[in-house]
């Protein structure tokens, strides 16, 4: 396991942190969201739900609905993004990912923002989600890279194109971690082999809005993240991201 240490250039596609209700809010919340402005966060659009119900497999569809679930709020280069939903909010960073105390902050502010229009809420699930993308020398031999590479039956070719795994993982109080692993194709030049590593850490407990615990627990989500990342690749890895 490589010793855990901030990257200067951190191989982040998106860092999110979720907080999900543990009941929805009604429709009116959402419609009113459409009156409130984010400073910084000025572009804005829709979050519709749809739903479809099947009466049987030699029916059509004979019933389908459609309504407002909330809003994404955007930055003006589309580097921050915070979706405020009658089941809850979510604050992501797709680009200019600097550290954990900025994330957290920053989601701090918002879901202050956030419970001040809702008034008193409770928590049903919280998460931090890193999804990180590695890109490996074309054609490199993945246990040199990874931890728990998928290993390929002896007898058959040497060499993947693609693969997927997902594990969930589970931890002390009460938290749980998706795992994925992807080796995707990369048409780029020159050529890489892209590994993306999907840590979805979270809790199904309640929190109440107010709750100064919740912080203290996200923190716990994050050393929990650390971990996973930490040790499914190796120090060769991150050469390339100190």
């Amino acid at each position: 396991m490589p010793t855990p240490r901030h990257l200067s250039r951190a191989p982040l596609l998106e860092a999110l942190i979720d907080l999900q209700l543990s009941s929805p809010l009604n429709l009116s919340f959402a419609e009113d969201l459409a009156n409130k402005t984010i400073s910084g966060l000025e572009r804005k659009n829709e979050i519709r739900q749809f739903s479809i119900k099947l009466f049987g497999p030699d029916q059509p569809v004979q019933d389908r609905s459609e309504e407002l679930l909330g809003w994404r709020y955007e930055s003006a280069d589309g580097s921050r993004v915070v979706q405020l939903r009658r089941n809850g909010m979510t604050y992501s960073i797709l680009r200019e990912y600097t550290d954990w105390n900025d994330i957290k902050s920053a989601t701090h502010s918002i879901w202050t923002l956030f419970r001040g229009w809702t008034g008193k809420v409770s928590l049903g699930r919280v998460a931090v989600r890193y999804t990180n993308v590695l890109n490996l020398p074309f054609g490199a031999e993945l246990n040199d890279y990874l931890a728990a590479a998928p290993q390929v039956p002896r007898g058959l070719p040497q060499t993947l194109t693609h693969f997927l795994e997902r594990i969930v993982v589970p931890f002390d109080h009460g938290i749980f971690a998706n795992v994925t692993q992807t080796l995707e194709p990369a048409l780029t030049i020159p050529p890489v082999t892209r590994v993306i590593l999907d840590i979805d850490a979270f809790s199904q407990r309640p929190f109440e809005s107010d709750s100064n615990e919740l912080w203290v627990f996200l923190d716990h989500l994050r050393a929990v993240k650390n971990d996973i990342f930490f040790y499914s690749v190796t120090d060769r890895a991150l050469e390339a991201y100190e």
